[in-house]
């Protein structure tokens, strides 16, 4: 019995030697009497044992709401989902939640880019006359007092 073996009868076990292995009962109470390091790591797990023992836990039974929405949720997170063809090409799926993100960057970049254009056709070029600018412009401009 070594120190590392001690302290894995401990960890699974706790620091009564009535549940330890039969077989490595006497091996692991020796080594307790004869090394200070394995003395020290059985009292600290008779300490936990006692803290243990003296606490108290709520009973989750008793939460038949929280514990069914928990339960639930370690189920559909753990079943194996089938993918799409679409979901296999482009990565994501038609579903809103992951769709949403998408569309709204492409009418943004739209948006965008329909201010910009507005805005570059509204500046005013004061070298060319009202003519040049009908040519350029698919507004009838004459209709409008131009």
């Amino acid at each position: 019995m070594n120190l590392n073996r001690f302290q894995t009868i401990l960890d699974a076990y706790g620091a009564n030697p009535e549940y330890w292995p039969e077989g490595e009962r006497e091996a692991a109470q020796r080594l307790a009497r004869s090394s200070l390091p394995a003395a020290r790591a059985l009292n600290h797990a008779r300490a936990l044992d006692s803290a243990l023992r003296t606490s108290t836990f709520p009973n989750i039974a008793q939460e038949d709401g929280r514990l069914s929405f928990l339960h639930s949720s370690i189920v559909n997170a753990a079943r194996p989902r089938s993918r799409t063809w679409f979901e296999r090409w482009f990565g994501f799926d038609l579903d809103p939640s992951q769709l949403w993100p998408s569309v709204a960057g492409l009418a943004l970049a739209t948006i965008l880019g329909f201010a910009v254009g507005l805005g570059g056709l509204m500046q005013a070029d004061t070298d060319r006359d009202s003519d040049d600018i009908s040519v350029l412009s698919p507004i009838d401009l004459t209709a409008l007092g131009q």
